[in-house]
């Protein structure tokens, strides 16, 4: 068995559009688009599984670079998970973050009004 990756896929495509488009180039065991759990929506990729190695080459070179609906496939051998390379890590660009906004206690016995040099005391 051979597992397939479809990346760039059309946001209306189907498990069952995959399946059919890869049985003409040979027996599909398995094909599913990836949705998200909290959105139901589709991500955009999804796996085909098929039995013969030689279907799985020909649908790739045949599928690979096609427009479909205005996005281009990209299809590929699947890779292990274990076999993937680790994601780059997001760096922020601010060299440091800032500090959340707390209001001031106004009751504390610390704190100090600012220094207004327009203020003047009432006079007793």
């Amino acid at each position: 068995m051979t597992n397939i990756f479809i990346a760039n896929l059309d946001w209306e495509i189907s498990s069952i559009d995959l399946a059919t488009t890869f049985s003409s180039f040979g027996k599909v065991a398995y094909a599913h688009v990836v949705f998200d759990k909290n959105t139901k929506k589709s991500k955009g990729f999804g796996y085909v599984e098929m039995e013969s190695a030689d279907a799985a080459i020909a649908a790739i070179q045949a599928l690979n670079g096609m427009d479909v609906n205005g996005r281009i496939l990209d299809v590929k051998i699947a890779s292990p998970k274990g076999n993937r390379p680790e994601p780059k890590k997001s760096v922020s660009k601010k060299p440091f973050a800032k500090k959340p906004f707390t209001k001031p206690n106004h009751g504390s016995a610390g704190y100090k009004k600012p220094y207004n040099p327009n203020y003047k005391k009432k006079e007793e």
